[in-house]
């Protein structure tokens, strides 16, 4: 993992490539284990345009999280600090000091009212994302460890999951701080022990991690043993950089350091697609709220969008000038978030870019 290492004329260019007319979607108001198939045509995938550009962080900017509603999102980067961003008003509305290090993760509660974050200071810590006021600091037993790469909260937002460069798997009870579970399972393979991903699944019943071992481990929150591991490829260097679940829980999308992103089965642990080719390390991944879009990001600095049903390429965004680290779709589905920077680098391009999305 850790992969080391022009402002766009007002319109972007957008290619498309010819796409399955076949592709799962989940409605609104439906159950998405029993939504019937939709058709999509590539003259439903309008073009994508950047619609802002935002600066204000000094480090690559890692990860970035939406607000329930929709209407802002926070971001953590290398320079320590965490920004919550207007998303109509394209502003930041309050910066938060991280307090020590690198920030690795945000992740915003399901309810709205608490914002986790992760870095390299070895704490989980909570904040009020209205007040910037923090409201707990939950201290992790990480095994001698330094590092929290990584956090979810549970759908139910009772629970909080971490991973951590010792190669373990944390909840805790995001109310006490209480742990309630260690998995200490990314401890073979690879070249490391660092957990780098960690997703829970929209339904509850499985946390996906992934890491340095060039594996994706899914557990069952309920129960105190491993679950399943899924590994492609371990001829070359292939650490699981990011993960998203569909949004019916069916299905796990890993972006990987060989450059190809996968989706899996966890199920019967197939792996039903690969999409994109051998090159510089992925990062960024996130599942579009209809089931039908993945994005993608990486080394080579571009915004990707492809057909989840086909592996089709549907659009290649340029305008980042740095790889890009992390991205993440509105909770409608209607904007799309990424943001660049170097490794531990400060300067360049280290802007967020919004983009009009499918």
């Amino acid at each position: 993992m850790h992969p080391l290492a022009y402002l766009l004329v007002a319109v972007i260019g957008l290619h498309l490539v010819s796409c399955s007319p076949s592709k799962p979607t989940a409605s609104s108001n439906s159950d998405p284990d029993t939504d019937s198939p939709h058709q999509l045509q590539v003259a439903d995938i309008p073009h994508v345009i950047q619609v802002a550009e935002l600066s204000g962080h000094t480090g690559a900017v890692y990860t970035i999280s939406w607000a329930p509603d929709g209407n802002s999102f926070a971001s953590g980067s290398s320079d320590g600090m965490i920004r919550i961003w207007d998303a109509t008003a394209n502003e930041i509305i309050r910066v938060i000091d991280g307090q020590q290090g690198s920030v690795w993760g945000v992740a915003w509660s399901p309810t709205g009212n608490q914002l986790a974050t992760v870095g390299s200071y070895g704490t989980v810590k909570l904040w009020n994302p209205s007040t910037s006021e923090q409201l707990t600091t939950i201290q992790a037993d990480l095994g001698g460890a330094s590092t929290i790469f990584c956090v979810a909260w549970s759908p139910d937002g009772t629970q909080l999951a971490i991973g951590n460069n010792s190669g373990s798997v944390l909840i805790f009870d995001a109310t006490s701080g209480n742990e309630v579970e260690s998995w200490p399972g990314h401890i073979d393979g690879g070249i490391s022990t660092e957990v780098i991903a960690i997703a829970w699944s929209h339904n509850g019943k499985s946390i996906a991690s992934g890491g340095l071992d060039f594996a994706i481990r899914l557990w069952d929150p309920s129960s105190p043993t491993s679950g399943p591991v899924l590994r492609a490829d371990t001829a070359r260097r292939n650490d699981i950089n990011g993960l998203a679940w569909s949004p019916d829980s069916h299905l796990i999308a890993a972006a990987s350091q060989d450059g190809v992103s996968r989706i899996w089965d966890p199920a019967t642990g197939t792996l039903v697609r690969e999409i994109g080719k051998f090159g510089g390390w992925k990062r960024g991944i996130a599942w579009s709220a209809n089931g039908q879009l993945l994005a993608t990001t990486g080394q080579d600095q571009l915004v990707q969008i492809w057909d989840t049903e086909t592996g089709a390429q549907l659009a290649e965004l340029s305008g980042h000038a740095a790889p890009v680290w992390s991205a993440a779709w509105s909770p409608d589905g209607s904007t799309l978030a990424t943001g660049s920077g170097k490794y531990e680098i400060s300067g360049g391009d280290t802007s967020i870019r919004l983009w009009s999305a499918p």
